[in-house]
């Protein structure tokens, strides 16, 4: 199931806010209502997690993909 725009952008702002430099790093998203593959928010959330975020932050962006 594709993840909204907007979902993917408040997720990467929450991880990016938490210290994620690969957060910081990607792009908003902006396919109209096209959406992105879940993966591309499920990356995001790994890569979030070797920066070194922690759990209760990437269940927060987790729970704002609605992955």
């Amino acid at each position: 199931m594709p993840i909204k725009d907007d979902a993917y952008n408040k997720a990467r702002d929450i991880l990016a806010k938490a210290g994620s430099k690969s957060a910081k790093k990607s792009h908003m998203k902006h396919t109209g209502k096209k959406g992105s593959p879940d993966g591309h928010g499920k990356s995001l959330i790994e890569e979030a997690r070797a920066d070194g975020v922690d759990e209760a932050t990437l269940a927060k962006a987790e729970k704002a993909m609605g992955i």
